[in-house]
């Protein structure tokens, strides 16, 4: 092990020491976190009968491997955190940056307090970083048209796993594979490769809606689907058919009155669904989800104009948020929030000038694109990364936000790349960058 590694190791271990034992040494619980708590004792127990497919096992698995005991949650995701870091420091080192520059730019990465944070959440977002930092760091070490099956074999999993946490990431493995087809002309390489490259995201994204189809007649790897395309007509849901005012009038009323308490809009069909506003027709969550589903496909379609108002304004825009996960009144003393609260101000200000930085590298990434027709790994990684932010926007609305926690290391190495690579920079800093 290098000394820059050892040095990073230590650096994160104090890191998380010192703001564990001082600062904030809570397990954060959200609304989603019951769900993945509940799935696990399922899954510890080997019992998904009657399960409403509310969540998926891949995070759960993490949280019964230690049997729900949720501190040693925390510690494993802090353990996960430091090898992410080690993906991160050895992809800049692939990507042409010094060892030394390398290092630098890994604790800066690091050092923002929504990696912490969300490290001591019992949600998704670490398990996805340590997956989506192990993915890039492997395309980054070889080529990846020329790499071996076992290459093939690891990523195929890493994707898979992830669909497995979440099915929305099934989208990464095709865009691979359009890479494939425009890097390699050989049709037997291709066919292999893509065989082996869908073999673990498809077998888990089947695997999961077939066990949906049993408890709840859905073949869906999520038996809220429905309910989450709903959210994304929460301002026009006034404008869907007559047939669906049952779900559009209280939809409605609670749209109103969610902006009048201040309250979240975009949960506003939660809010009517837990208030009982459809108790009276006896319908199940999932049973509810497919007729929101329903409703909602009806009201795009007639009202699609509204609808790419809001993915776009809305959905799409929110993605480019910065996002901390905490219990702001949970820190171990008085006013810790408040200087924490402080330096993240700073930090998320950052981040929104990264994320503008990364728009406007993809934009430049994709003209060259079209002149060149190369595709090469940055422009793949930024097209992952653009991909996620629409894809997420046309499904839902609401926490967009977090869906875009897990590139953010992508971007800043992207725009890190550009500059890098593109922008002339007085020869002091230009040397720095190398």
């Amino acid at each position: 092990m290098s000394k820059n590694l050892k040095l990073l190791i230590a650096i994160e271990i104090i890191f998380r020491l010192i703001l564990f034992s001082i600062f904030y040494s809570s397990v954060t619980i959200f609304p989603d976190s019951e769900g993945y708590i509940d799935l696990a004792q399922r899954v510890s127990n080997f019992d998904f009968s009657n399960y409403n497919g509310l969540r998926s096992p891949g995070y759960p698995l993490l949280i019964s491997f230690v049997n729900s005991n949720l501190y040693a949650v925390i510690f494993i995701q802090f353990g996960l955190g430091i090898i992410t870091s080690v993906f991160q420091y050895k992809t800049l080192n692939h990507l042409g940056f010094s060892k030394r520059n390398s290092l630098i730019f890994t604790l800066f990465i690091g050092c923002f307090l929504n990696v912490f944070f969300f490290e001591t959440c019992i949600l998704v977002e670490t398990l996805v970083l340590f997956l989506m930092s192990a993915f890039v760091y492997l395309l980054s070490k070889t080529s990846f048209q020329n790499q071996s099956l076992k290459f093939d074999f690891l990523i195929s999993f890493i994707l898979g796993y992830l669909v497995l946490i979440k099915s929305f990431y099934i989208f990464i493995p095709f865009i691979l594979l359009i890479w494939l087809l425009l890097k390699q002309p050989n049709f037997k390489t291709i066919f292999r490769k893509s065989c082996l490259i869908l073999l673990f995201p498809m077998l888990a994204f089947w695997s999961w809606s077939y066990v949906n189809k049993v408890n709840i007649g859905q073949f869906s790897t999520s038996g809220i689907s429905g309910l989450y395309l709903a959210q994304n007509c929460v301002y026009f849901a006034e404008d869907a058919p007559k047939e669906f005012d049952w779900i559009s009038k209280p939809y409605v009323a609670y749209r109103e009155k969610s902006i009048g308490e201040n309250r979240d809009v975009a949960m506003a069909i939660w809010y009517a669904y837990e208030d009982g506003a459809y108790d009276k027709y006896n319908l199940t969550l999932p049973e509810f989800s497919v007729e929101l589903g329903k409703f909602a496909k009806a009201a795009i379609k007639e009202n699609p104009f509204a609808y790419l108002k809001q993915v776009i304004t809305k959905s799409w825009f929110d993605f480019w948020k910065p996002t901390i996960n905490w219990n702001y009144e949970a820190f171990n003393f008085k006013y810790a929030n408040k200087l924490f609260l402080g330096v993240w101000y700073l930090q998320s200000a950052l981040i929104v000038l990264i994320k503008a930085g990364f728009l406007f590298v993809f934009g430049f990434q994709l003209i060259q694109f079209l002149k060149s027709r190369k595709f090469v790994l940055e422009f793949l990684l930024s097209s992952i990364v653009f991909s996620a932010s629409v894809l997420q926007a046309l499904a839902t609305y609401g926490t967009n936000y977090r869906f875009s926690f897990p590139f953010e290391f992508i971007m800043i190495i992207i725009v890190l790349l550009f500059l890098k690579k593109n922008i002339k920079l007085p020869s002091k800093l230009n040397t720095f960058l190398q």
